[in-house]
């Protein structure tokens, strides 16, 4: 997989842009501040149909502008794409393949990406989001319906919070049952959904872990749930609905007093075991950025071995964050990828990776050039 090229029209700090690239590595340089990260974010919202930094698309629309428009050719399984992505203030997003509007939510009209950002390292040290947010999207991975049940979840818990605020003010029992129906419905499908994955990307993450770090370790890492005393891949569906009521039974007044869900797998974790030593709370900073390193190349591998091609890499300014040792670990993994895209300040840590198939292109003041080899 990889990007030919990138058209785009008042996309954040940047008016007009057209630029060609490499299928192998390009690299993005220059200071802090320059809009570095918003190409690669370009690149994802015309890949993925969405930011990976922000929920609003009005957001990505260029200061005083009213709409911004993305297109770029992408290659999958050796067919080329027109890829478009068009936002409008007061008006949904919308996302053209081959100029056909398509579902955003509909992983068949994807070109797969992996980013990595500074912020990753901080994934097993970080708050339970995170690492919910990053399983989730491994989960769309392994499972091609899972973003409609997440987004279905969300609205579900939304509504449900909705109804729970207004619990001391008038009687939501009748309201409250079908919402309780469905939050448990596609709640326990989630955690179901989690367990199996987890299961399935535990030996991987061994395998980079071990790697990285030098020497093979007892690997585990556990789900923790809200409701589940004992979760494990093979319990099923049914199973887990039945404690989830019990659960959901045993919480009520605690969510009325609250005005809050407090049962489900918004409200769940996973823990990162090494030789027995829980990462999460135990772990050095080191050993969590180790850790968190790993999760995410083991995430490029998942997605490699799924789609039977290498999705698109972008590295937003990481190498910065990683010792030296780390760094040569990187780069040797880059190398190895079809195509790549990094932002850094510092061009002269990817020196060794110049060559005929690698393109530098300078950013400043809201243009991109290309520097000639």
């Amino acid at each position: 997989m990889w990007f030919k090229n990138l058209f785009l029209s008042n996309f954040r700090n940047f008016s007009r842009i057209e630029l060609e690239f490499s299928p192998s590595i390009n690299i993005f340089w220059g200071r802090n501040g320059e809009g570095k990260t918003n190409l690669l974010e370009a690149l994802y919202c015309l890949g993925k149909g969405k930011s990976f930094r922000v929920e609003s698309g009005e957001q990505l629309i260029k200061w005083k502008e009213e709409n911004v428009y993305l297109r770029g050719e992408g290659e999958k399984g050796n067919k080329l794409f027109i890829y478009e992505f068009f936002i409008t203030r007061g008006s949904p997003l919308i996302r053209k393949v081959n100029s056909h509007r398509v579902n955003l939510k509909d992983p068949r009209h994807w070109l797969w990406m992996a980013i990595f950002s500074p912020e990753d390292l901080r994934l097993i040290s970080g708050s339970p989001f995170r690492r919910r947010n990053f399983l989730d999207t491994v989960l769309s991975y392994f499972n091609f319906r899972y973003s409609y049940l997440r987004s279905l979840y969300k609205k579900i818990i939304t509504q449900r919070n909705f109804l729970l605020s207004l619990a001391k003010k008038r009687n939501i029992e009748k309201d409250l049952s079908s919402w309780d129906e469905q939050l448990v419905d596609k709640g326990s499908q989630i955690v179901k959904a989690r367990l199996e994955g987890l299961k399935e990307a535990e030996p991987l993450f061994k395998e980079v872990y071990s790697r990285i770090v030098g020497k093979n370790s007892s690997i585990k890492i556990s789900y923790k749930s809200s409701f589940l005393d004992k979760p494990f891949p093979e319990i099923p569906v049914k199973e887990i609905k039945e404690i989830f009521w019990r659960k959901l039974g045993q919480m009520k007044e605690k969510e009325v007093e609250k005005g809050i869900t407090l049962v489900g797998p918004h409200r769940d974790d996973f823990i990162i075991f090494v030789d027995g030593i829980n990462l999460n709370l135990f772990g050095s900073r080191g050993e969590q950025r180790i850790a968190a390193f790993s999760l995410k190349l083991s995430e490029f591998f998942i997605i490699e071995s799924r789609e039977g091609e290498s999705p698109v890499v972008l590295l937003d300014d990481v190498a910065s964050e990683l010792d030296p040792f780390r760094q040569r670990f990187l780069l040797d993994f880059i190398q190895n990828k079809r195509q790549v895209f990094i932002t850094t300040t510092q061009p002269l840590l990817f020196k060794s990776l110049s060559s005929s198939c690698t393109n530098f292109y300078r950013i400043a003041e809201g243009k991109v050039r290309r520097e000639e080899k």
